[in-house]
């Protein structure tokens, strides 16, 4: 009505309550907010740290431990690089030791001629091996020759041999090596003819035996009418030992 006063409802006031549990409601939201941002962290800090892991872990991983064997591509295989050549050189020829010295005729040792003097063969200052006399240079048409067979205990490789026979020339002598004592096993590898005194033999085929045969098919005179035969004094071989050579 007009002139009355009017009444103004007071606005209503939220209760105890209400406010209570608004406050509630706002925490948790906050708690959640923490803990969000708590987990969050953590798991980039693990992720971080896994990457850093396996970072580490990888130079590891290609590492080859002492002792191993290398990749092909780290090292040259052995195979491929170049031999080497060692070159020895081959030893001089030198004077050589004579085990034994034989007479020696056509039939080998057995017939050879005067074996009870030949050790004065190679004997400083001692007397001549000496052959039979004959009544002429080709032994009477008895024989082929005579001669001396030294033995050299085992295998060498001749080069040459050096002989001082008795002064008076006319003696043709053969040098022959072989690996067993008959006349027919021993080759020819060096001579000379109407020799004297010192003779020196080069033996220039590349031959190698154990025996080495002083074989004579010609005689000198010694100095008597129609008497010849041959002295040696002393027998040189020259030469490299070869045990396992063959002739």
């Amino acid at each position: 009505m007009p002139g009355w006063p009017i009444s103004v409802p007071e606005p209503e006031r939220p209760s105890r309550g209400r406010r209570k549990w608004k406050f509630t409601l706002l925490g948790l939201i906050g708690v959640f907010v923490v803990l969000a941002a708590y987990d969050l962290v953590s798991v980039s800090g693990q992720v971080g740290t896994a990457g850093s892991a396996r970072t580490a872990a990888t130079p590891a991983a290609s590492h080859i431990p002492a002792g191993d064997a290398a990749p092909a591509s780290a090292a040259p295989s052995s195979a491929a690089q170049p031999a080497t050549a060692v070159l020895t050189p081959s030893p001089a020829p030198r004077p050589l030791p004579v085990a034994s010295i034989a007479a020696f005729g056509p039939g080998g040792p057995a017939d050879g001629d005067n074996p009870s003097i030949v050790s004065r063969v190679n004997e400083a200052g001692a007397q001549p091996w000496y052959t039979s006399w004959y009544a002429s240079p080709a032994f009477g048409n008895l024989q082929s020759g005579t001669g001396l067979l030294l033995d050299m205990g085992g295998a060498v490789k001749l080069s040459g041999l050096r002989l001082v026979l008795g002064s008076s020339l006319g003696a043709d002598v053969q040098v022959r090596v072989g690996n067993r004592a008959t006349l027919a096993d021993l080759a020819t590898v060096a001579g000379a003819t109407d020799v004297g005194g010192t003779v020196r033999l080069p033996v220039t085929s590349p031959v190698s035996g154990r025996y080495v045969l002083v074989w004579f098919t010609k005689l000198p005179p010694n100095g008597q009418p129609s008497q010849y035969q041959v002295d040696v004094y002393s027998v040189t071989v020259t030469g490299i030992a070869a045990p396992d050579a063959r002739p």
